[in-house]
């Protein structure tokens, strides 16, 4: 028995030796940013880490790709530049030579369509420009002009135009870039940052006087981090701070700003930014600690990698200094952490969703289609390919297709475009149904209303409904006549049920506003719906001005008694009741571009609903106008204050229960 035992113990052991398998699994995540929804989700990988890069490195400090996909490294500690072929292995070495070639502390490189490298020799204080097998061709020193003043000329990052024209980034200047000439002429500052003005300076310039403004010391823009160049000749500045404002500009020939200074979503910490053949954007950035993807306008798409000072994993950087893109569209990352250098490829996904996003930025809409299919059949779950698919259609004019697919990207304006559209040619169907139904409605309504009457006479109210009928019907005369509507309603003693019936119905129609607002003015998914939520919302500063104006009106000397503060502020909602009706259809029924009119009587119904509940305060206590004022924004401080101490209790309770819930743990662990 035993000697049969062992034999599945000895094979046991066997398997456990075996080497596992390699898990296939990225050591980061991959997000895309949903501007519909203005929130980030996860989705497969876009880019994937390639094989280990082994070339030894002391400290990279910048990557550029040529036009012959080189990837050029500038290493400052062994003060070279490193060319590697695409695979990463390493072709030769720039500036290691002594000689008037040699580097010193190099920290930037560029290299232009003709080959020709040029790299900033930051200890050397000049810009060495060599062919590209390596030979010394020049220098550039610092031009001798009395604009650049005493500085010491400390070149560290540069683009070279197609005429020759440097744009240098000198370390830590906050005037911009330095151009030279082909002839290494000072041509003039170029892109700097604009100071930001924060609001302790704005005080400064209200309050203090010139002699006294002259001495504090001035708003400085921030310094240029890295500078970049596209096929077209844009000039790309990254600028780290700032909580992403102008992080990345797009600079023409004059300076002007195509991004106009934008707010760039992971762009606070940026470190770089490179520019690829189809105009996306790639940045690296130390405080989302990702590499960030954009599209030509500067509006971000994807998230991927991930940064870790600690790091020993593959995939994973340490402290990047540079990024490049090659034309395949591999992304290139020097890690000054590591002391290394990153290759991302692309996904068969990536491929797929990219190329839709290029070949559909360009306008080749049917050339986009397959790549879009190509991508909802990999992940049904990315909304860009409900987006994509959603415009392609409207382009074909397949409406109902591209409303399906708008809906659910959550594209308002595109669904927009579809819905108009269906519309259109629904009324050109129907236009004469529609005419003869709103007429039939009319008659219906007119005559209805008259036989009622006609019963009414026949057959009179009961003496016992008329008093309950006539504070009904005051919910709507309140609204046209409010002085003499709330006069009636202080004077009467109207029945508890019918206070609540008339609240109620507010609220069964703020539900319906929930739940049946047009998608074009509530573009939410219905499941993921808080009712309770909305409602706590809409019921809660109600609850709070009646009781705030309770008691501020009865200190005050007002006459109101409480439940006539109730029944009054029950009858101020009515403009809510009846102007929701129309809005609630109007929903349904108009383009963004009626949007005016749903936005209108919105506005309409919270000031008029505002003026019912300023009359209420001071028909029921009796005040005058400016009584009434005054009394009125004491209530909404107290409201206010209600709300502060409703909070602080609410967060007091919460610590206690986890005190208690922590020692009730702790008990329960040692035992």
């Amino acid at each position: 028995m035993k000697k049969w035992l062992s034999i599945p113990l000895l094979v046991l052991v066997f398997i456990s030796l075996l080497p596992s398998t390699a898990s296939a699994r990225l050591p980061y995540i991959t997000a895309y940013y949903d501007s519909n929804q203005s929130t980030w989700f996860r989705i497969q990988p876009i880019y994937s880490p390639a094989e280990t890069l082994t070339v030894e490195l002391g400290d990279p400090v910048d990557i550029t790709v040529a036009p012959n996909d080189e990837v050029y490294v500038v290493d400052k500690e062994l003060e070279q530049v490193i060319v590697l072929n695409n695979d990463g292995k390493v072709q030769r070495t720039i500036g290691a030579s002594e000689g008037t070639g040699k580097l010193a502390a190099p920290e930037g490189v560029f290299v232009t369509a003709d080959g020709d490298v040029y790299v900033a020799d930051s200890g050397n204080q000049r810009i060495a420009v060599f062919t590209s097998d390596g030979t010394y061709q020049r220098e550039y020193k610092k031009p001798d002009t009395p604009l650049l003043g005493s500085d010491h000329f400390v070149p560290v990052k540069l683009v070279v135009d197609r005429r020759g024209v440097m744009y240098i980034q000198l370390n830590s200047s906050y005037q911009g870039l330095v151009r030279l000439s082909p002839d290494g002429e000072f041509m003039g500052h170029f892109g700097a940052n604009k100071a930001d003005q924060s609001m302790i300076n704005r005080l400064k310039q209200l309050v203090l006087n010139k002699e006294q403004l002259a001495q504090e010391k001035p708003a400085l823009p921030k310094p240029i981090t890295n500078v970049a160049m596209d096929a077209d000749g844009f000039i790309y500045t990254a600028t780290a701070g700032g909580e992403g404002k102008g992080a990345i500009r797009k600079l023409n020939a004059g300076g002007v700003d195509g991004f106009k200074n934008k707010v760039m979503y992971n762009g606070h910490g940026i470190v770089d930014v490179a520019i690829g053949q189809e105009g996306f954007l790639y940045n690296v950035d130390l405080d989302s600690m990702r590499i960030n993807l954009y599209d030509h306008t500067g509006d971000v798409l994807f998230a991927f990698g991930f940064i870790d000072k600690e790091t020993q994993q593959y995939g994973v950087i340490g402290y990047p200094t540079g990024i490049a893109v090659d034309s395949k569209n591999a992304v290139w990352i020097s890690d000054s952490g590591t002391n290394m250098v990153h290759k991302y490829v692309r996904t068969e996904f990536g491929k797929d969703v990219l190329q839709a996003l290029a070949l559909y930025a360009g306008g080749k809409y049917e050339d986009s289609k397959p790549y879009w299919e190509s991508v909802y059949a990999r992940n049904d779950m990315y909304n860009g390919s409900f987006q994509g698919l959603g415009k392609v259609y409207l382009h074909e004019n397949d409406h109902a297709d591209a409303l399906k697919f708008m809906k659910v990207a959550f594209d308002t304006d595109g669904y927009s475009k579809a819905f108009w559209q269906i519309r259109l040619e629904w009324l050109q169907e129907h236009f004469v149904m529609l005419v003869l139904g709103i007429i039939s409605g009319f008659l219906v309504l007119h005559f209805g209303v008259r036989g009622l009457r006609a019963l009414r006479r026949k057959y009179p109210t009961p003496s016992s409904w008329k008093q309950p009928l006539q504070d009904i019907r005051n919910f709507g005369y309140v609204m046209i006549h409010p002085y003499e509507g709330f006069y009636r309603i202080k004077e009467a003693r109207i029945a508890p049920w019918i206070t609540i019936a008339l609240l109620l119905s507010v609220i069964a129609v703020k539900i319906a506003r929930i739940y049946w607002t047009g998608f074009l003015f509530n573009p939410v998914e219905l499941r993921n719906v808080n009712a309770l939520r909305d409602l706590a919302f809409f019921i809660v500063p109600w609850v709070t001005w009646i009781i705030a104006n309770y008691l501020v009106c009865s200190i005050k000397d007002g006459e109101g008694k409480f439940r006539e503060v109730v029944q009054g502020s029950v009858y101020a909602l009515s403009p809510y009741l009846f102007i929701s009706i129309p809005v609630l259809i109007l929903s349904n029924v108009a383009s963004l571009d009626e949007a005016v009119l749903v936005h209108a009587l919105n506005t309409l119904a919270t000031l008029w609903m505002l003026a019912m509940f300023f009359v209420m305060t001071q028909v029921i206590h009796n005040f005058d106008f400016l009584e009434t004022f005054k009394n009125s924004a004491i209530s909404v401080f107290a409201i206010v204050t209600i709300w502060v101490f409703g909070f602080i209790i609410l967060g007091l309770s919460y610590n206690l229960y986890d005190f208690f819930y922590e020692l009730y743990k702790e008990v329960n662990f040692y035992h």
